[in-house]
């Protein structure tokens, strides 16, 4: 009779666990290209929204070629996670790059219906992300520690690098016919062998998937998101009874996809808080400078999209090495160090608020730097406060976790930006006005950064702790 030799991480046969990690290690770089061009897709019609608005003779609603992809992405993030956790990865990922493909061609020869385009983004949204969720979970469930750190740190800096091209692309992308940028992701299409080759073809065998429990899950996390791009009250009340459906139907339901033990895991749900903490004004970084450039300092939008080139480069940087630094020192010194760069950098801002828009820009980029520091070492918790069979759950609610928190600290900017008493009264010297108000928020933001590193320094025992790796 022979004997099954299993890992000590996974529970499933050594053989197994060595042929799905050398797999998805050479599965990754094309989930990650395949991420890369949907990511790119957003960040280029979040530049030229209005100019397609204009083209198309529906000026007034342009905004929804945006807000809309939006949506979708921050609905899409939990319920492809949550996914990753039943279906063979291998399955979700063609399935993605299918709507990718479905998405740029509608866009394409569509484009002269602005219905079409809208469309048409919200399917390569839903498209493109499946790679980067895929991406995150085989990285979780199949890779050692250290491999999982460097592939946490690439799949970051990617993020941040697709946002730099999509900036810099800002003076120029307006002189090239916008419907051939949905063209650009069918270069995925010569990437779908590799996928098929390598992507383990693993899924949960025998268990059913909870449809009515993610079901109710994805419409709340929907409202959340419609809220805070259109807001209107009777939206609260109707998210207070699928909050309430969904909390009954968790304590009560016979197989919820999230148990008793997954919502009332204190280690994970500090994660979470920390994550909501840190990622609060990851949206509001662009804008501000914008208007600190053209209401502070008068420079043209090019001058200031160089300049945020730069600070995303330096994002980009940062998680290239993000995995190195968290294997050398550790989760919680490198939150550590996460929170005080994001501070330094929102404070130093405040204060400097009037010393020329180069020193805003290297203190922009002290900022982002620790805000790009804290994502590797925060989804890396992810893996050791949950089961390895509840590891997609736990990274779609951490995706859908950021994206609300950054929308919700969005709302929080336009609304403090656009009170003009916010700016009645200048700190340290600074003069009321614009310069006030810019500098206000600057202190808001710090006074944010500092809460994550109390957050970081009350639950790091929780955050470090390891769960158990059977199933619960």
């Amino acid at each position: 009779m022979t004997e099954t030799v299993t890992t000590g991480t996974t529970g499933i046969p050594a053989t197994e666990a060595d042929d799905n990690r050398a797999r998805t290690k050479r599965a990754l770089p094309a989930l990650l290209a395949i991420f890369l061009l949907g990511t790119l897709m957003i960040q280029a019609f979040n530049l030229v929204f209005q100019n397609v608005g204009d083209s198309l003779g529906m000026s007034a609603n342009a905004s929804l070629i945006s807000t809309l992809p939006g949506i979708v992405l921050g609905v899409v993030c939990m319920l492809y996670g949550t996914l990753c956790d039943y279906i063979s990865p291998r399955k979700m990922t063609l399935f993605g790059v299918g709507a990718l493909i479905i998405g740029s061609l509608l866009g394409f020869l569509g484009a002269s219906n602005f219905w079409a385009v809208v469309l048409a983004r919200m399917i390569q949204t839903a498209g493109g992300q499946v790679a980067g969720s895929v991406f995150l979970v085989m990285a979780m469930k199949y890779l050692n520690d250290k491999e999982r750190a460097f592939y946490l740190g690439v799949f970051n800096a990617v993020y941040y690098a697709s946002s730099a091209v999509g900036i810099f692309a800002g003076g120029l992308i307006t002189s090239i016919d916008w419907k051939y940028l949905f063209l650009v992701p069918l270069i995925a299409v010569l990437l779908i062998p590799q996928v098929l080759k390598n992507t383990p073809d693993t899924g949960v065998k025998g268990e059913r998937i909870d449809a009515f429990g993610i079901a109710i899950f994805a419409l709340i996390a929907g409202f959340v998101a419609v809220y805070f791009s259109f807001p209107a009250t009777w939206m609260l009340g109707v998210l207070a009874v699928l909050i309430a459906v969904f909390a009954v139907y968790v304590w009560k339901g016979s197989n919820p996809f999230l148990s008793r033990k997954f919502v009332t895991n204190g280690a994970y749900m500090s994660v979470l808080l920390a994550l909501f903490i840190f990622y609060f004004f990851n949206f509001a970084c662009v804008p501000i400078y914008n208007v600190i450039g053209d209401q502070i300092y008068r420079i043209s939008l090019s001058q200031v999209s160089i300049c945020l080139t730069i600070v995303y480069l330096v994002a980009t940087l940062v998680g290239c090495l993000s995995g190195t630094i968290l294997s050398t020192i550790g989760r919680l010194p490198m939150l550590v160090l996460s929170a005080v760069l994001m501070i330094a950098g929102s404070f130093g801002s405040a204060i400097f608020i009037s010393s020329g828009f180069w020193t805003l820009t290297v203190l922009a980029c002290v900022f982002i730097a620790g805000i790009t520091m804290s994502y590797t070492p925060l989804y890396d918790s992810f893996s050791a406060t949950l089961p390895t069979d509840q590891n997609g759950r736990g990274i779609g609610i951490g995706d859908l976790m950021m994206n609300t928190s950054a929308s919700i600290g969005m709302a929080v900017y336009s609304g403090l930006m656009a009170d003009e008493s916010f700016g009645s009264r200048g700190f340290l010297g600074v003069q009321p006005g614009t310069h006030a108000q810019a500098s206000n928020m600057f202190w808001v933001m710090g006074l944010t950064a500092v809460l994550a590193l109390v957050i970081v320094l009350v639950f790091h025992g929780n955050m470090s702790a390891q769960a158990p790796r059977e199933d619960q």
